[in-house]
């Protein structure tokens, strides 16, 4: 069966195109290729909280059989889904993979949803947990929750000094003031 937490969000189907079954996709992934070189997703619908089944396969998996770029979106096809009826009940539904087809990312660089629950030390003092990333246009910020208390970290290396995700823990070293 399925687990929602074990895939990876990568697009949102927003719209028909045309008459022939081809949707228009959204990115929501920092490698939009991926579009133009997978063979099968999943489509999962948030309204409902459940995987969407392929009616045309009998399972939860949709081959993609065609795909190109548009004008900041991706026009993609399913197999068996040929006509603007057969891709109604798939608007809305957001496009994922399963996590282990996930890009691997150069040393240094991290999925987000990795870093999240990770401790967080200063100086060797232990100053809570990040609760999630989160970006407010001038750059990426830790958020930091320890016993109700909300502290703002940025993702920069002046103040993230090493991230081991096998022992589960940040080390940084902030200025006077940041808690």
């Amino acid at each position: 069966m399925l687990d929602y937490q074990k895939c990876l969000s990568i697009g949102k189907i927003v719209k028909p195109i045309g008459i022939k079954g081809a949707v228009k996709v959204i990115s929501l992934s920092d490698f939009p290729e991926r579009f133009l070189k997978s063979n099968f997703v999943y489509l999962f619908d948030e309204k409902t909280g459940s995987f969407v089944k392929n009616n045309n396969m009998g399972g939860f998996d949709f081959e993609i059989s065609e795909s190109s770029v548009g004008n900041g979106f991706f026009r993609v096809g399913f197999s068996g889904y040929n006509r603007i009826e057969d891709v109604s009940d798939l608007i809305g539904a957001v496009v994922m993979i399963d996590e282990m087809d996930r890009y691997e990312l150069k040393e240094g660089r991290y999925y987000y949803y990795d870093l999240v629950g990770l401790e967080v030390y200063d100086k060797g003092s232990l100053i809570g947990k990040v609760d999630s990333v989160v970006d407010y246009g001038s750059g990426d910020l830790f958020r930091i929750v320890n016993e109700g208390k909300e502290i703002l970290i940025p993702f920069m290396k002046e103040f993230v000094k090493e991230i081991d995700l096998n022992r589960k823990r940040i080390d940084v070293e902030l200025i006077e003031g940041f808690h």
